[in-house]
This record gives C-alpha cells, sequence and structure tokens, in this order.
C-alpha cells in the first residue's frame, strides 16, 4: 500500500493512491483544502484521536469528504471495521464546471477493504516527509489558500507511535507545546 501527496505548488498537488495491484492519481486543487480535510477526516475515524472532533467540523458529505480536482469532484468515504477499513471513492461532475448537472457521470472510482492501522501509518509517513520537506510557511506558500493539517496529523502521528491518545494536562487544561513539537520532530519511518 502507498499513500503519496506530492508536487504541491500553486494550489495544486498530485495524490498517488496504491493498493495492490491498483494505482490511482488525483489531482485536487486549493478550491478545497483536499489534505487538510482527508487528515482531520481520518483522524475522526480514528479511536485514539480525541480531539473533540463534532459532526460539521470538517465538510461532509454522505459521511465522507469532497476533493474539488477541477471537472470532477472526488468523494472519499472511510468505514472503520475494528481492524479493516473500507474505502469508497466516488467521482462526479462538478457542478460548478458542468452547468446540465448530470448525475448520471456518477463513476465508482475505488471500493476495497484494507488493514486500518497499515493504511493510517502509510498516510502518517507521508504526511511527515511532506511536513519534514515543506515545513508549515511553505506548505501553505505553495498550497496557498489552507495550513498543513499539524493538529490531525499530530494526533494521527501520536497514536501510530505510542497506541494511546496524546494526553490532555490536567495542569493547564491543554497539550504540552513542547512534547508537541518533539513529536513534530520526531521519525517514524524507522518503526
Amino acid at each position: 500500500m502507498k499513500f503519496s501527496y506530492d508536487y504541491i505548488k500553486s494550489g495544486n498537488a498530485t495524490c498517488v493512491f496504491e493498493m495492490g495491484k491498483d494505482r490511482f492519481e488525483f489531482y485536487p486543487t486549493f478550491h478545497s483544502d483536499a489534505l487538510g480535510d482527508f487528515v482531520s477526516y481520518l483522524a475522526s475515524v480514528h479511536p485514539l484521536c480525541k480531539l473533540s472532533w463534532k459532526e460539521g467540523a470538517f465538510h461532509k458529505i454522505k459521511g465522507g469528504i469532497t476533493w474539488e480536482t477541477g471537472p470532477y469532484l472526488l468523494l472519499w468515504e472511510l468505514k472503520r471495521d475494528f481492524e479493516d477499513l473500507e474505502i469508497k471513492i466516488t467521482e462526479w461532475q462538478n457542478p460548478m464546471i458542468d452547468r446540465k448537472g448530470d448525475s448520471q457521470l456518477i463513476r465508482k472510482v475505488l471500493e476495497a477493504k484494507c488493514n486500518f492501522d497499515e493504511f493510517v501509518l502509510c498516510v502518517v509517513k507521508e504526511l511527515d516527509r511532506v511536513i519534514k520537506q515543506r515545513g508549515i510557511l511553505g506548505y501553505r506558500q505553495e498550497w496557498q489558500g489552507y495550513t498543513f493539517p499539524i493538529d490531525g496529523f499530530l494526533a494521527l502521528k501520536y497514536a501510530c507511535l505510542y497506541k494511546k491518545t496524546f494526553g490532555i494536562t490536567k495542569k493547564n487544561n491543554g497539550t504540552s507545546l513542547e512534547a508537541e513539537l518533539n513529536l513534530l520532530l520526531e521519525k517514524i519511518d524507522e518503526r
């Protein structure tokens, strides 16, 4: 399994998702917060990422999130069932571009199951690579409209590394900035 999010430039990116012998390429644009929505959505599905996300905290359609990819909208739906993750990706005409609104143009891109922890680790490794390569401000500069999804990334990374929730300190009723910065810099590819 492979997940990559690369070629981030001028509000466009290339996402490659490989599962088994299948390879999918998507080209999200700055018209949606593709990576941010995806990371928040994945964190909301993860039982160890309790950051108080509630219904409506990020754009959801039929239980998923939508990426704008120019003439098409790409709907990601994730459903966790213990150690399994069901992934559904559907594509349809963007109504902002196709004024006819032809609902016949809906196409199922992928419907598959995989191991939940393997998928999360695959995504977290890629996020770790992206943030360390681009930096927080560098990512914002290239993606333009949105910032790197640091909160969801740190929650997912902590869950992968330590198999528990990132703790809220009772002393300050918050998290430790020092612990977050250490987590940000911690290597994950050695695990």
